[in-house]
């Protein structure tokens, strides 16, 4: 095989893994796939949410760590299929839920290479169902920050939740824009009605249309007796979330077009119209301007979502709030897994300030999670961080710094500095009233602290000159 078809061939593979993906985020019920030794390769996000686990903690485990049964190594090795396997899912505080798990075997030329998981929760009704996966689990409350940028956003939802126009939320990955959509639900008029959420990046082109508007029995094969009702009709009285709409097909921008002007739809395969009730807010990562530009996006359709624009700055221009996010977090995950707080040295703490977090609240989020599960002692040194924050140089970050345009302002920087300081003068403060104030006492601190005994001093001195 010649280089250009190694490239085709990594192309198909890297596509075909992005639809799996996409499949595996559209099913609601928990989903875990393993290799024929039964090692975890991939989740979606609803055993992520039940075992309350991150995807980073479970890759790489075994299955038998989180679900407890007889007999599904030996049918995953073996490559048998089942139906109704009894098995316990164990969460992060060692609760035992019961599901029922369907085993799909995957082979390749006949050889098995590993096996699908899908567990279902047979006690649990359909309305109980519904009711779980169209609620929303996030209020202004989860919107953690109190830079001027976030404490606008925050008054900007306020003044705007009760109305009944469309939002688009503008931000970058990981910036939490569902979180502000929840947010501004739980705040309308319509907080007794459903919060329906759907990602148009997630799902493949092919299925995206059934799932917006449903489709009718017999519209193509494999349709469900009955037909299915889509996200609109279940959003009824409540609220739609699109998110990544950037991302959806011209085709189906024209067909909601239509939908957002005469709040009316057809299913696929039906001739009826049927009246929607719904507020819609959708969400995007993308340059909504270059695509209309460059006719990847209709311009009637971003002026009817784009009716109250919102904007969720990156972490990087509101590094004020990193402190509030790191021990919001700390608590959560200290409580998750019945483990003390921690604390940062003073340079795990610059480093982390330093760094340019392209992954937003979703790394720094992950980032705490991996400090909870893996640091034994009580002190977070750089040592302890992750690889990208851990070894980043200094000039690198200011290269992406500068690629990014990010605000170097003397007010955003000096305000950040103020908090790398008052959180290194409580670290220093809590080592000595645990040490004492001894010249032997101020030895194991500067230890502790990860620093030497001059620079202790040259802080102490420091302290002391401010005060």
């Amino acid at each position: 095989m010649n280089k250009r078809d190694l490239e085709r061939a990594r192309k198909e593979r890297l596509k075909l893994l992005r639809e799996i993906e996409g499949l595996l985020s559209f099913i609601t019920d928990p989903v875990l796939v393993v290799d024929v030794k039964g090692h975890i390769v991939h989740t979606n996000s609803a055993a992520e949410q039940m075992l309350e686990r991150s995807q980073i903690i479970m890759i790489g485990k075994h299955v038998t760590e989180f679900v407890q049964s007889a007999s599904l190594s030996q049918y995953i090795k073996q490559g048998k299929p089942a139906a109704n396997l009894a098995v316990c899912m164990m969460n992060a505080k060692g609760a035992r839920l019961e599901f029922s798990c369907r085993l799909h075997p995957l082979l390749v030329d006949a050889q098995v290479e590993g096996a699908i998981l899908f567990f279902t929760k047979p006690a649990l009704r359909q309305e109980q169902e519904k009711s779980f996966r169209y609620g929303t689990r996030f209020s202004l409350d989860d919107v953690i920050g109190s830079s001027p940028a976030i404490t606008a956003l925050k008054e900007q939802v306020m003044k705007i939740a009760k109305s009944e126009s469309t939002v688009l939320i503008r931000g970058e990955s990981g910036t939490g824009k569902e979180v502000l959509a929840q947010s501004i639900h739980r705040l309308s008029h319509r907080n007794k009605g459903p919060f329906v959420a759907i990602n148009c990046a997630a799902i493949p082109e092919a299925l995206l249309e059934s799932e917006l508007f449903g489709y009718e029995e017999g519209a193509f094969t494999g349709a469900k007796k009955g037909g299915k009702p889509g996200r609109f009709e279940l959003a009824k009285g409540g609220t739609l979330f699109l998110d990544e709409i950037g991302d959806m097909p011209l085709y189906l921008q024209a067909k909601l077009l239509r939908v957002l002007q005469e709040r009316r739809i057809e299913r696929v395969g039906g001739t009826k119209s049927i009246e929607v009730d719904v507020r819609i807010i959708a969400a995007t990562h993308k340059d909504l301007e270059s695509m209309i530009a460059n006719n990847q996006f209709r311009e009637d359709l971003y002026f009817r979502l784009n009716v109250i624009p919102l904007y969720v700055p990156p972490l990087r221009e509101r590094k004020e709030d990193l402190y509030e996010l790191i021990q919001y977090y700390m608590h959560k995950f200290c409580k998750r897994f019945g483990k003390e707080p921690k604390r940062f040295s003073s340079q795990a703490l610059k480093k982390i300030f330093d760094y340019h977090w392209p992954g937003n609240i979703r790394e720094l989020e992950n980032m705490v999670e991996y400090i909870v599960n893996l640091e034994i002692g009580d002190l977070v040194t750089v040592s302890s961080l992750p690889a990208p924050i851990r070894e980043m140089p200094e000039d690198q970050h200011r290269d992406m710094a500068e690629e990014t345009h990010e605000p170097q302002t003397v007010s955003h920087l000096s305000k950040s500095l103020y908090k790398v300081n008052e959180v290194e003068e409580q670290l220093i403060i809590q080592a000595l009233q645990r040490f004492g104030t001894s010249t032997e006492g101020k030895r194991k601190a500067a230890e502790a602290l990860g620093i030497s005994l001059a620079t202790l001093y040259r802080k102490l001195e420091k302290m002391k000159r401010r005060r």
